[in-house]
């Protein structure tokens, strides 16, 4: 299948699940597994994470979810590379067919609760340090490739006295990549790299503009 073919399968696919936001994170993190086709992809050590990332997102079981997902990309593989689906899945993500998925996010970042709002707050002192500005200016995602170390390194800024003056005295003990995995601005997914060393990887959630969170 040439890539045109493999994304106007990967199109069709996804509008069928353009209703169900969990599909559309599920697929959304497949196409992300950071484990490189020199190491195997290990997308069946993925599917764990995934489900993980979801349950913990939704509040439900997602082994129905991801069970669907594996069966639905093994049928896609017959007739494309993993990486051609992946790009393709992106691809259609960015699109119309992930409004749903980016939606979901920014109703998170937009929680009045004070966790969250540190986490907003964050994310948009990030992306202003980065001179990101514009209506086109985005707060994170895709190929924010440092997100997650940057959250991993984020709790000195929680536990400054501007965090507590601003969300209150428990901002200290904000879990800032915690609560960047419930909001779905990041994914912790399985990594193998080509000599065999195994460890989660934070990886981006879908791109999402600054002007939609509200800090």
């Amino acid at each position: 299948m040439q890539n045109a073919g493999v994304r106007e399968r990967v199109q069709r696919q996804l509008e069928q699940h353009s209703g169900d936001e969990r599909m559309l994170d599920a697929y959304w993190q497949w196409a992300m597994n950071p484990t490189p086709p020199s190491a195997g992809y290990a997308l069946e050590e993925n599917s764990g994470f995934i489900a993980t990332n979801l349950m913990n997102r939704y509040g439900a079981p997602a082994i129905d979810v991801v069970s669907q997902l594996t069966a639905e990309c093994a049928d896609l593989q017959r007739d494309a590379s993993v990486y051609d689906l992946q790009q393709a899945v992106i691809g259609v993500l960015n699109g119309t067919a992930g409004d749903l998925l980016r939606q979901g996010v920014v109703d998170r970042l937009n929680d009045p609760a004070p966790a969250r709002q540190l986490l907003a707050a964050w994310l948009v002192s990030r992306a202003r340090w980065a001179y990101r500005q514009g209506k086109d200016a985005w707060l994170a995602g895709e190929f924010d490739w440092s997100l997650g170390a940057d959250l991993e390194l984020a709790t000195r800024d929680a536990a400054s006295p501007t965090a507590a003056l601003l969300f209150g005295p428990d901002a200290a003990e904000v879990d800032l990549p915690r609560e960047g995995l419930a909001a779905g601005v990041v994914n912790r997914l399985f990594y193998r790299s080509t000599s065999g060393r195994m460890e989660p990887k934070l990886r981006p959630g879908p791109r999402i503009p600054l002007s939609g969170v509200i800090y």
